[in-house]
């Protein structure tokens, strides 16, 4: 039997239970690729934020980084160079 565990996150303002979503942002420069993926929490009542998690995956041809940031902390989750295929 699998039983499933949600955890209810309320808003500090409203007292309603937020929603849990995410935001992407893609951007492109001389230097590579960057998305940024933004996690959060969201009271549909007053539009409140509360950030959950940011994840930044960057791409300069040559090496991929990932990092995480939660609650402040900076994680350098995975850092793997390319090999170009031809």
């Amino acid at each position: 039997m699998i039983k499933e565990v949600r955890t209810e996150i309320l808003c500090p303002r409203c007292k309603v239970p937020m929603d849990y979503l995410s935001e992407t942002e893609k951007t492109s420069n001389n230097n590579g690729r960057s998305t940024k993926i933004t996690r959060y929490y969201r009271c549909p009542v007053c539009g409140r934020r509360i950030i959950d998690e940011v994840l930044i995956i960057k791409d300069n041809n040559t090496d991929i980084t990932i990092e995480s940031h939660t609650n402040g902390a900076r994680k350098l989750l995975e850092k793997q160079k390319t090999s170009l295929i031809k």
